[in-house]
C-alpha cells in the first residue's frame, strides 16, 4: 500500500470518529434539555384517600385512565373490600377508563376504632347487637359513596360519564347515588334490595344495566330478574350461573367474567 493511500485512509477514519463522537455529544445535549420526570410509586398511583363531610378518611384504589375517557365507581359487597375488584379495575384502565374501587366505611383501609366491620363482628355477642352496629356503619354509606363519586368526577372530563358497579349489599348505594347524580350505566352483581329500594330503582330513568346472578341464590336471582324485566333499555343484559355464589365471589368465580364486564362497560360508556 502506498504512503499516499495510507494517509487518505487514516484521515477518513479520523473524520468518521469525530462524526460519531459529535453524534453522541448532540444526543447527550438533547437529553439534558428534557426535564427529569419522577415516576410515581405504585402507592401514589393506586391508593387514594379523601375526607367525608363528617371528617372520616375514606380509602380507595384509583386507576387513572385517558384524559378523554369516562369513569367507573366500584362498590364491593359486605364480605369483601376493594381488592376484590383488582382484576376488573386493571382491565378497565387498559381500556382507558378511570376506575375507582372504594373501601366502604368499616372495610379494607376505610376503618377506625369506631368504624370497623371486623371489630363489631368479633365483639358482638348476639345477632341483634351485630345488626345494630352494622346499621350504624352503613348509615354513613350514602354520603361516603357520594364523596367517592365526587372524587372520581374531579378526575375526569366534565363531558364524560360515570358508571357504577355494585355487588350484594352495596347495590342500594348505587341506586341512591343515581337518584342524585347522572349515572351512565349499572353493573349489579347479585343485588340485595328490599321492596322500597327496588321501587327506587324502578323510578329511575332507563339506563343500561348488566345483572349477574346465581340460580340457587333465590332472593337475589328474583331481584335481578325483576329489575331486568322492568328495565327498558335494549343494551341491558342478564347473565345467570349455576350455584349460589353471591357478590364479588361470583364475579371472581370465573376469570372471563371480569373481561365480560369490562368489555360491556367500555361499549356503554361514551369515549
Amino acid at each position: 500500500m502506498s504512503v499516499t493511500i495510507y494517509k487518505i485512509l487514516i484521515n477518513a477514519l479520523k473524520k468518521i470518529s469525530l462524526l460519531f463522537i459529535g453524534g453522541i455529544c448532540t444526543f447527550a445535549l438533547a437529553q439534558e434539555d428534557v426535564p427529569e420526570i419522577e415516576e410515581p410509586t405504585p402507592e401514589e398511583v393506586h391508593q387514594v384517600k379523601f375526607m367525608t363531610q363528617d371528617k372520616f378518611m375514606l380509602t380507595g384504589k384509583y386507576f387513572a385512565g385517558k384524559a378523554d375517557h369516562s369513569g367507573v365507581l366500584l362498590l364491593h359487597d359486605c364480605s369483601h373490600d376493594s381488592s376484590s375488584y383488582d382484576k376488573l379495575t386493571e382491565l378497565l384502565s387498559n381500556y382507558g377508563i378511570h376506575a375507582l374501587s372504594l373501601d366502604l366505611r368499616g372495610y379494607g383501609e376505610s376503618i377506625s376504632d369506631e368504624f370497623s366491620h371486623r371489630i363489631i363482628k368479633s365483639n358482638s355477642k348476639d345477632i341483634s347487637t351485630y345488626q345494630s352496629e352494622f346499621m350504624r356503619i352503613t348509615s354513613f354509606w350514602k354520603s361516603d359513596v357520594l364523596a367517592a363519586y365526587n372524587y372520581l368526577r374531579s378526575r375526569i372530563d366534565n363531558k364524560r360519564d360515570v358508571a357504577v358497579v355494585s355487588a350484594g349489599c352495596s347495590s342500594s348505594q348505587a341506586i341512591f347515588l343515581a337518584q342524585k347524580m347522572r349515572i351512565k350505566s349499572f353493573v349489579m352483581i347479585t343485588p340485595i334490595l328490599n321492596y322500597m329500594e327496588k321501587d327506587h330503582y324502578k323510578n329511575l330513568i332507563d339506563i343500561p344495566a348488566y345483572f349477574l346472578s346465581s340460580t340457587h341464590d333465590a332472593e337475589t336471582y328474583q331481584t335481578s330478574k325483576e329489575l331486568f324485566d322492568w328495565n327498558g333499555d335494549d343494551r341491558s343484559t342478564f347473565q345467570l350461573f349455576k350455584g349460589n355464589r353471591q357478590g364479588n365471589s361470583l364475579l371472581n368465580r370465573k376469570r372471563y367474567l371480569s373481561h365480560d364486564v369490562a368489555l360491556w362497560l367500555n361499549d356503554n360508556l361514551s369515549k
